[in-house]
């Protein structure tokens, strides 16, 4: 599946963080918002996240948007509520430097789902479509 070809399906939710398209039954595609993510957002995205997918982890595309670091608590509440929200992540990063850092983050601590960094949405779609979501 191609990005332009997705993209051309409706939108399924938005938040003030992100818009998401579905892929398939088991994974979203999501286009972040160059947005400052605090408690009350990853909260409210959280929630519309888990409506999306009746609340089953889901596999999840994002393309991440540029935004500002997050407090300590609001890193906290996205630590707790990743593996509960979603069952392995494919992030497109915008350019290499955000993916080298993304990748340092990650390489320090095992992340409780699947994750990698890709630089383009057909290798993270391959990629996720055959991750290991099985606990």
């Amino acid at each position: 599946m191609k990005l332009e070809e997705l993209l051309q399906n409706p939108i399924i939710g938005e938040s003030e963080l992100a818009k998401y398209w579905r892929v398939d039954e088991q994974t979203i595609y999501a286009e972040s918002k160059p947005s400052n993510r605090t408690v009350e957002t990853i909260a409210s995205n959280v929630a519309l996240v888990k409506s999306l997918n009746g609340y089953q982890p889901v596999k999840l595309i994002i393309s991440i948007a540029k935004s500002p670091v997050p407090d300590k608590a609001t890193r906290e509440l996205a630590a707790k509520e990743l593996p509960l929200t979603y069952s392995a992540m494919a992030m497109i990063a915008p350019n290499k430097l955000t993916g080298f850092i993304i990748n340092l983050i990650y390489g320090m601590k095992k992340p409780p789902i699947p994750m990698k960094t890709f630089s383009n949405f057909e290798d993270a779609h391959r990629w996720i479509s055959k991750a290991d979501v099985t606990k």
